[in-house]
């Protein structure tokens, strides 16, 4: 497998409370290539390992084995604060991935320093200002009015939205979403799913998207991957992924694992 650009995922296999009577294999030998510009939405039923491949990913759990590369570079044993630099990630919960009581200026000055030796010089440089009002402008929040109101302040649609801005303005090498639209109500979740994908498009991000929700899955990327058990059990292609229904994938995943899908969030929502 070429591992010279995009993300590379090589025979990873994560174990928790190995050899015990408790252990639980999360991630089963999984080899996954992701192309640079590549938008994937990973599937499945809950335990199916999906979170495990994000945090394994972005150095949050260490891998038992196997290795990850990121466009050339071996970053297995890399440290997490060292992998974020070039890994945006956005959580399910709004509250996360935010400084709740620094302001919105203060939030976004740490995001744009992504990657960039900071300095101990006080407040926020007028042309970064400048800068910061423009993109959440394009948010069509009113949020570019507000730099100095609190994050603990704002909606969580809003500070989902100023999430998702502050893990894509540094241009990172690869964006992880971990369900982030699963908190919100269906129509903030429409307008966050709106923002990622003009977002992903218009900056050429490498995502993944970890989600529950089959309709969103199908919807949006140009690549669908279903995981089952730790293994990845599904890879559907742009092409093929556009004809696909929700009844279409429930039976694909009954051809390919010989089970019947657990009726948990997949279907119910």
């Amino acid at each position: 497998m070429n591992v010279d650009t995009g993300l590379v995922c090589q025979s990873l296999r994560k174990v928790f409370l190995a050899r015990s009577v408790n252990e639980v294999v999360a991630l089963d030998d999984i080899s996954l290539r992701v192309e640079p510009g590549d938008f994937v939405t990973v599937i499945g039923s809950n335990g199916s390992g999906k979170s495990t491949l994000l945090n394994t990913i972005a150095g949050t759990v260490r891998a038992t084995s196997g290795s990850i590369w990121l466009d050339g570079e071996d970053i297995t044993g890399v440290p997490e604060h060292v992998r974020a630099r070039s890994i945006g990630r956005v959580f399910q919960d709004p509250r996360a991935g935010t400084a709740p009581s620094m302001s919105i200026q203060e939030n976004l000055a740490m995001a744009y320093m992504r990657g960039h030796t900071r300095t101990l010089r006080p407040g926020v440089p007028s042309p970064l200002k400048k800068q910061m009002r423009e993109a959440l402008s394009a948010l069509g929040m009113g949020l570019e009015d507000r730099l100095t109101t609190q994050v603990n302040k704002l909606s969580g649609g809003q500070r989902q939205a100023l999430s998702l801005l502050m893990a894509t303005v540094a241009r990172p090498r690869l964006l992880l979403l971990d369900e982030h639209t699963a908190a919100l109500d269906p129509n903030v979740a429409a307008t966050i799913m709106d923002l990622t994908g003009k977002l992903v498009q218009q900056l050429h991000l490498t995502t993944l998207m970890v989600t529950h929700n089959m309709e969103i899955a199908l919807e949006w990327g140009n690549r669908l991957v279903m995981m089952h058990a730790g293994r990845v059990i599904l890879d559907v292609p742009g092409s093929e992924k556009q004809a696909l229904t929700v009844a279409g994938l429930v039976d694909k995943f009954h051809e390919v694992s010989g089970e019947k899908l657990a009726v948990d969030r997949l279907l119910l929502e």
